[in-house]
């Protein structure tokens, strides 16, 4: 049996990472993945940290720099799709202000009770 749903439907709000460095998302899960719209800033940045969870990030418009694990810095733009295995380091800065999508699973459940609780480890 599937659902439907309408993206307008679920709500909008702010994540804050740093005074003056807000990125606003839009959330929608299923039992086992979850999916989140982004729109951040140009500035935001999102210190070295892992989880669980694997995440990919496709890039609609804009820019961010990004790492992962020991690997030199690499920016994505428009089209780049950037895989992030489970428990592996990563980090972003957004170069531009950017429009992205993120899959997620198994569900981060510190993104709908807020952003740093125990299924987050910030690395540095």
């Amino acid at each position: 049996m599937g659902y439907f749903h309408r993206w307008e439907d679920f709500p909008e709000k702010e994540v804050y990472y740093l005074p003056g460095m807000e990125i606003k998302v839009r959330i929608m899960s299923s039992e086992r993945m979850m999916l989140t719209d982004i729109n951040a800033k140009k500035g935001v940045k999102i210190r070295m940290h892992h989880h669980e969870p694997e995440q990919i990030l496709l890039v609609y418009k804009g820019g961010i720099r990004v790492r992962t694990g020991k690997e030199e810095p690499r920016v994505l733009g428009p089209g780049d799709i950037w895989v992030i295995p489970s428990n592996c380091p990563h980090s972003a800065e957004y170069v531009e202000d950017t429009l992205a999508l993120e899959i997620v699973s198994p569900l981060r459940l510190d993104n709908f009770t807020g952003y740093t609780v125990s299924h987050t480890f910030f690395d540095e």
